[in-house]
């Protein structure tokens, strides 16, 4: 078994969704835009309550964050955490997001830590099926006794066997994320959340035989 503790000053999503689950404790009132009216096309300040709200931070991709509240007095709330740039995310340390950036009246100063576990290599013989295209012909007669060959492209799957070599990766992300009002450097809020992903790697595979 192998653990990695990832140290890359590259971006914590690329393509794929991230979900980390925890809480978000308020300490002093704060305000925050959200999406409002028709399509979600206009935005509106609400103020967050002090208390404790179960909380999802869902990473869309570099340049699109979501704040999901919900258990509060206002029900369910999407924070959204967006920038026409990106908001350098990193994999493993700490980030500050400014306000101006994504268009909140709040300011975030965080830490992230990942960590990645590959375990359970394995090799095995799987079943499996491909498919080739072949060119057959066959005679074909009128009723006039004249004929001709007639050949068309057809797809035919064979089933075989194929070796396949993989191992099984978690991540392990957790993150502490601080919220200041604008302007201000009081800590109004702090969020506290926790994501773990199992991934089946395929390090080796063999043609369908």
């Amino acid at each position: 078994m192998k653990k990695m503790v990832m140290l890359l000053g590259v971006l914590l999503l690329s393509t794929s969704c991230v979900d980390l689950n925890g809480s978000l404790q308020v300490n002093e009132a704060f305000k925050v835009k959200i999406k409002s009216g028709f399509l979600n096309l206009k935005t509106k300040t609400i103020t967050i309550a002090p208390g404790s709200h179960q909380a999802q931070l869902t990473v869309k991709s570099s340049k699109n964050i979501t704040l999901e509240l919900k258990g509060g007095s206002l029900g369910e709330i999407k924070i959204p955490i967006k920038s026409s740039d990106s908001l350098r995310i990193p994999v493993d340390g700490a980030f500050t997001i400014e306000g101006s950036k994504i268009e909140q009246p709040f300011n975030a100063s965080g830490v992230i830590n990942t960590e990645v576990d590959h375990h359970s290599y394995t090799d095995v013989v799987e079943r499996c099926e491909r498919s080739v295209v072949e060119t057959r012909c066959e005679k074909v007669c009128t009723k006039e006794g004249r004929c001709d060959s007639v050949c068309k492209d057809i797809t035919v799957t064979f089933h075989g066997l194929k070796d396949v070599s993989f191992h099984y990766m978690r991540t392990d992300r957790q993150v502490s994320l601080d919220l200041m009002a604008d302007n201000s450097s009081a800590v109004v809020a702090r969020l506290t959340a926790r994501g773990i992903e199992n991934d089946k790697i395929i390090d080796r595979e063999s043609i369908c035989r």
